[in-house]
């Protein structure tokens, strides 16, 4: 009986020992930080021929811990999207400039590979188009609101350095004329999580168990 006792209490030590180190060894941290890359936009539905633009994103990042494998990650971003299309054999520019908001889950795969999908909603901020010079009623032919989904995979070093490849695909029409149209988005982006001590959160124990 005293045998088994002790094998007990040995056992015991061992386990705590062991999710002990694993606590020290294993931090989640709550991350800031910022991005910018590049978007390669279109548009899609019941549209002629249109061809895509090369614009840019950029803006912040926050990254919260969920579980080691689960983050979710919540970013504010300027992104400009647009395309080209012709017209009596004239190319225009089109310009579509958004505030965006994704709020994306993070599943790792391992310590630096993560597949990342959620939801965006975005704010049109303000539509252009290099040939109208009044821009007042090409604005208002689209909607102040657009949804999208967001699907990807990202890399992320220890230090905090990480890079993402995106696809947005809009789910909502941008436009209000009868011709629907969504956004299509593919994104490369590249950025930094900054860590500190005071947002150094520990992997509680019952995640051991």
């Amino acid at each position: 009986m005293h045998k088994k006792l002790l094998f007990f209490f040995l056992l015991l030590g061992c386990v705590a020992i062991t999710t002990a180190q694993k606590i020290d060894y294993n931090p989640l941290y709550a991350r800031a930080g910022f991005k910018a890359g590049v978007n390669y936009s279109n548009i899609t539905g019941d549209v002629p021929d249109t061809d895509a633009r090369i614009r840019v994103h950029l803006g912040a990042v926050l990254e919260y811990p969920i579980t080691t494998t689960f983050y979710v990650q919540g970013e504010l971003l300027y992104s400009a999207l647009g395309y080209s299309f012709t017209e009596a054999d004239e190319e225009q520019d089109v310009s579509l400039n958004y505030l965006s908001l994704p709020l994306v889950v993070k599943y790792f795969v391992n310590s630096h590979i993560s597949l990342e999908t959620g939801p965006q909603v975005s704010l049109l901020n303000s539509v252009s188009n290099d040939v109208i010079e009044d821009s007042d009623p090409f604005f208002n032919s689209f909607n102040d609101f657009d949804t999208s989904w967001v699907a990807g995979v990202g890399y992320k070093l220890e230090s905090g350095l990480f890079f993402q490849l995106r696809y947005v695909i809009g789910i909502s029409d941008i436009s209000k004329n009868e011709v629907a149209k969504r956004n299509s988005v593919a994104q490369v982006s590249v950025g930094y999580l900054f860590k500190t001590k005071n947002n150094r959160r520990i992997i509680q124990q019952e995640e051991y168990q």
